[in-house]
């Protein structure tokens, strides 16, 4: 009888929290206050759900040495060290779709697998995510797959100094999306099955605890879209919003193919926290749905990102994760904060302002980085971290070292409190 008891009791505080939430700004319809309400959500809470079948009692708390496709190919001693500190909790690993899937359902899983059993072997969590974008593999643009192919002129430096030809695929295209969706499932399956030397059978896919909600990208494992204005710099940058125009983008469309990512990640990894990684503002272009054009309704935050975020929040409730990817002294992006108020888990990633040799660095003046002057400068942005409620922090190898080494103990207790 007691776990009736203890069900209702959830039950009707969730009904009050849906009741609240249409007050802030992760927006839900108020639910009205009749029992037949009541009813109704007794019964969405008791029927089966991707969150609530989920275990995620296993923490995916602690520091996790980011590493991308790049990374794991290159800068071996790096990574090792850094994977080596007693800080460091696990290894983040975004891998490069185009990089892994060369021929249709043929992969080729030998650099994830090298890192993977080096973390595992270090007992060490993993965290791993597949970006689209760019490194969507050729093969989709070809014939028999056909999925819509759209070039911009991109600045990548954001210094008028890495001209690129970038190329994105119309993602809501369903071949792409059922193509992601299977590729997913056999990275899941792949890491049931992986056996690593020395390690207990089910050891590596028992490590993972985060699987990242990507698919939607540009160049990096976060939520967005060239959404460029054009301009007579060096690289004459497109007008991404024209370009995305013209190939049928619109909200619903972006946000429609989400939930299928979302719902096919899912479903391959239904015990593992989901996690999607957000940009402030300026991930998508202004368009509405009648495919026009539009200014944006304000700069900040990006008006889409929200739509999602209000979607996937009450959708996965404490089993997704949202994250920003730029963590510094300042105050981070408020619909992050939003998203954890509402019983998403917040998730970091330290800023990255010094490059791939330099990782993290200090904001002492508006638009103005540099090296962080001293031990405590650092220490702040992995205070800052914790304090904003992120129990989970992606850091950059390059501060993995000596020098900061104290910083990252004096946080690592509070971490995983």
């Amino acid at each position: 009888m007691r776990p009736v008891i203890q069900f209702l009791a959830y039950a009707m505080s969730s009904l009050a929290v849906f009741q609240r939430l249409d007050r802030d700004r992760i927006g839900i319809t108020r639910v009205s206050p009749n029992w037949w309400s009541g009813l109704a959500l007794l019964a969405y809470l008791a029927m089966p759900s991707a969150s609530l079948a989920a275990d995620t009692s296993a923490s995916e708390a602690g520091f996790y040495v980011f590493m991308n496709h790049v990374a794991l190919k290159n800068f071996d001693d790096v990574y090792t060290t850094a994977l080596s500190q007693d800080y460091v909790d696990g290894a983040a690993i975004m891998l490069e779709w185009k990089a892994f899937e060369p021929q249709p359902d043929v992969y080729d899983w030998s650099d994830l697998d090298r890192w993977v059993e080096k973390a595992v072997t270090l007992h060490k969590k993993l965290s791993i995510g597949v970006v689209g974008g760019w490194f969507t593999p050729d093969w989709l643009y070809g014939s028999g797959y056909g999925v819509p192919k759209n070039s911009f002129n991109y600045d990548r430096s954001r210094r008028e100094s890495a001209c690129t030809i970038l190329t994105l695929p119309s993602f809501w295209h369903p071949v792409y999306l059922r193509e992601y969706g299977k590729m997913m499932a056999a990275l899941s399956q792949h890491l049931r099955g992986l056996q690593g030397p020395g390690l207990p059978s089910g050891a590596v896919y028992k490590a993972l605890r985060v699987v990242k909600l990507s698919g939607i990208n540009n160049t990096t494992e976060e939520l967005r879209v060239d959404a460029t204005k054009p301009d007579n710099g060096p690289c004459q940058q497109s007008d991404a919003a024209a370009i995305w125009a013209q190939a049928g983008f619109t909200p619903d469309k972006v946000i429609a193919a989400w939930k299928t990512i979302a719902e096919d990640t899912a479903k391959a990894f239904p015990d593992k926290i989901l996690s999607v990684d957000v940009i402030h503002r300026g991930a998508f272009p202004s368009i509405d749905n009648g495919g026009r054009v539009v200014p944006p309704t304000r700069d900040a935050p990006d008006d889409l990102t929200e739509k999602i975020l209000n979607i996937a929040v009450p959708m996965y409730r404490d089993r997704l994760m949202v994250q920003w990817d730029a963590l510094w002294q300042g105050k981070p992006p408020q619909e992050v904060l939003d998203s954890g108020a509402h019983g998403a888990r917040i998730g970091w990633q330290m800023n990255g302002f010094m490059g791939v040799w330099g990782g993290s660095g200090c904001v002492y003046k508006p638009f103005h980085t540099a090296a962080c002057n001293n031990l405590a400068d650092f220490q702040s942005i992995l205070d800052n971290g914790i304090n904003y409620g992120g129990r989970y922090i992606e850091i950059h190898a390059p501060n993995a070292n000596t020098d900061f080494a104290p910083a990252f103990q004096a946080a690592h207790s509070r971490l995983l409190r």
